[in-house]
């Protein structure tokens, strides 16, 4: 009340969840490819850190995208961290979570 009576607006940001950066899917994807590898110098490493990140194709980042705009719809639809994820997995097709998922996902919990 006290910064709302000064004129300011306080917005609550959630805590900060991965999987809504697409970014951090795709830092994520080259870490693992780096990691495959064994380097020999600090020189063979600094290549290898460009080939593992340019190995991420078009198509994967485009997948991180829709993966990440799927979590974002789940929690405006005020999905939780596990209803959502659930949802996310299950809905392969669209950037958004249908209403028979989250149906599919009341049903299976009850179960």
């Amino acid at each position: 009340m006290l910064i709302e009576d000064r004129g300011h607006k306080c917005i609550f940001i959630p805590k900060f969840y991965c999987e809504l950066n697409a970014i951090e899917m795709y830092w994520g994807y080259g870490k693992a490819r780096y990691r495959q590898v064994k380097k020999t110098s600090f020189e063979h490493a600094k290549r290898e850190v460009l080939i593992a990140l340019d190995a991420c194709s078009i198509n994967t980042m485009r997948r991180f995208y829709n993966r990440a705009s799927r979590f974002i719809d789940a929690y405006q639809k005020g999905l939780g961290v596990k209803a959502a994820a659930w949802c996310v997995k299950k809905q392969k097709g669209h950037r958004t979570i249908s209403e028979d998922a989250m149906r599919a996902f009341d049903n299976y919990t009850k179960a």
